[in-house]
């Protein structure tokens, strides 16, 4: 008969011990889940052409590295970041470079990303990107009051393929008063509440209000030229501009984009380009010449080539390497969502 110790009018039986309560079990544990661990398996290349065939072959170095470099864009945000994309010359890209790095961002990241067109002169992020069926503007939103719920400030915006919210600029044929620094600085109070990172495309006037509210609400910099002789004196003085007025944090945070206009090989050499910014510790990042990027409408980001996404998404994990550290508890110095 077994053992049996009496508790008032019922039977309890003794414990058994199953596993003893000893570290040994759960190294075991440990073990046995690396065991059975699953694993990424390939699903592009010759090693995704095997697994489809009944092999369990794991990621490719590449895929490995589109794995890591996606996780930093990732990086989670403790308070709103803001980066300004900003050239003093014209027509080098800059919309295009603001409208399609908003949309890598928002096309990977959780949260909410939004792109603010802030040129006070010809301002055409909406036609890179997507108009607002009603015409809405940054000034109307910066007009209207009592915007505390989400879904009031979102339908300001227009909505992209790839989730990013788009506020246009005001500026059209028929307007008769530009943009100014105080509309500018009143919208993007908003928008901080509601959206965690903001993309200003900003004007080629660095004086203007505007952009200069821009620049001193901001937190990095990406710094627009072409592959010639003026555009990288552009970039120079730019940031030359911005380390004489205050504003060494946007060029300790600078990254200079070198964007291709033509097919054809530029008479620039890139290389020597890359050498000039890394003597003042500048990274640059090399955007080449993409086709559909060039045709000057709506960006989509499933057209768009493998070479220039994959510069785009490298671009995009470099500013995310500049986040405030999340484990350091930093956090912006310009501002919050709440």
């Amino acid at each position: 008969m077994p053992d049996r110790t009496r508790q008032g009018t019922a039977e309890v039986a003794p414990r058994v011990e199953v596993l003893p309560a000893a570290s040994p079990s759960l190294d075991l544990f440990a073990q046995v889940t690396a065991a059975k661990r699953a694993r990424l398996q390939s699903t592009s290349g010759v090693r995704g052409t095997l697994n489809k065939m009944g092999f369990r072959l794991g990621l490719s170095p590449e895929e490995i590295r589109t794995e890591e470099r996606r996780v930093r864009i990732r990086r989670q945000l403790t308070a709103t970041y803001q980066i300004a994309v900003m050239s003093v010359k014209g027509g080098v890209g800059r919309t295009t470079t603001a409208a399609t790095l908003g949309s890598t961002f928002s096309s990977l990241r959780p949260d909410r990303v939004a792109a603010i067109d802030a040129n006070p002169d010809f301002g055409d992020l909406a036609t890179r990107t997507s108009r607002h069926p009603y015409g809405l503007t940054l000034r109307d939103l910066a007009q209207t009051r009592d915007l505390d719920a989400f879904s009031a400030v979102q339908s300001f915006t227009s909505i992209t393929d790839a989730d990013l919210a788009v506020i246009a600029s005001p500026w059209s044929t028929e307007a008769v008063e530009p943009l100014h620094g105080a509309e500018f600085a009143a919208g993007v109070d908003i928008l901080r509440r509601h959206y965690n990172l903001l993309l200003v495309d900003c004007g080629t006037g660095v004086l203007d209000s505007v952009t200069n509210r821009a620049l001193h609400s901001s937190d990095a910099v990406v710094v627009v030229t072409p592959a010639t002789v003026g555009g990288v004196k552009g970039a120079v003085a730019t940031l030359n501009w911005l380390n004489s007025h205050g504003l060494q944090h946007l060029v300790a945070k600078a990254i200079v984009a070198i964007v291709h206009h033509q097919p054809a090989k530029p008479i620039v050499e890139v290389e020597r380009i890359e050498e000039l910014f890394a003597t003042v510790q500048r990274p640059t990042c090399v955007v080449p010449y993409d086709a559909h990027l060039a045709e000057g409408a709506e960006i989509d980001l499933r057209l768009v080539g493998k070479d220039a996404l994959l510069a785009f998404e490298e671009l995009a994990a470099w500013l995310s390497d500049g986040f405030p550290d999340y484990l350091a508890g930093g956090t912006s110095a310009r501002g919050g969502w709440r």
